[in-house]
């Protein structure tokens, strides 16, 4: 597909939209401009008619993300003071994430460090490679995962989120697996096989009830339990009356497959 994008791919491929990180050489590590253009990406991919899904994954087989690209500064920090900056890249990004109107599926093909955690955790699903490695190492070189945080205590069980961010180590597929920042660990050669058959399951669904519902659940995630109930209740009639609702009660009762309008 003809973009102005430069350091990320997007390739419409049936349902699925796959856009990638195109810095294989550099770890797939994220820059300023590689995270506005994940953000133009994510636009293509929702306006893209018959998209379903976006897939997010990193060139070639080493890495996924190994987090942002630093430099030191002149005074030797990692980071320029900049006082009119206020929205950093990374959450405008992790923003239009949140925001997407379809789910987002982590290919995680390879080590996926710092920012690319949080890359990941911002994703809906994660599906990695067996032999990638993943770690929050920042406070071993003297900072932390700070921008990442708010993604990774939505997803990482807050024990073991602690000891990842504090211990600053490297660890397995497995072990990611166990603290819930992926859903599958298969080996390199049934990457692919495995991500597309949960994009297979999730385009059977209506699109209005993954595009209302996965923006309900980012809405209610931090409301209490007497709010999220009000929020819910309202928004359940609403969708109820989209085509898409109307057309799965019919195909139910007429024991068929439904047709999805989308709308």
């Amino acid at each position: 597909m003809n973009t102005d994008l430069d350091q990320v791919s997007v390739a419409i491929q049936g349902p699925k939209c796959l856009v990638t990180i195109e810095r294989a050489s550099e770890h797939n590590t994220m820059t300023d401009k590689v995270m506005h253009e994940l953000v133009q990406a994510l636009r293509i991919a929702e306006s893209s008619p018959g998209v379903r899904v976006i897939v997010l994954t990193g060139q070639g087989d080493k890495s996924f993300c190994a987090g942002g690209k630093l430099k030191p500064t002149t005074d030797g920090s990692p980071f320029a003071v900049e006082p009119g900056r206020f929205d950093h890249p990374i959450a405008e990004l992790f923003r239009a994430m949140d925001r997407s109107n379809l789910p987002i599926i982590a290919r995680i093909n390879g080590d996926t460090f710092g920012g690319g955690v949080g890359l990941a955790c911002a994703c809906d699903f994660a599906v990695a490679v067996d032999t990638a490695r993943f770690g929050t190492t920042e406070a071993a070189v003297g900072v932390f995962p700070m921008m990442i945080l708010p993604v990774l205590m939505r997803v990482i069980p807050r024990r073991r989120f602690i000891e990842m961010c504090l211990l600053a180590q490297r660890f397995s597929a497995e072990v990611a697996k166990s603290y819930d920042i992926v859903n599958q660990v298969v080996p390199a050669a049934q990457l692919d096989e495995a991500v597309d058959a949960l994009v297979s399951r999730l385009s059977a669904n209506s699109p209005v009830a993954l595009r209302i519902g996965r923006r309900t659940i980012s809405a209610v995630t931090d409301l209490s339990l007497a709010d999220a109930l009000h929020l819910t209740q309202a928004i359940l009639p609403v969708m109820a009356q989209s085509a898409d609702s109307k057309e799965g009660m019919r195909a139910f009762a007429e024991r068929r497959a439904p047709v999805w309008p989308g709308s």
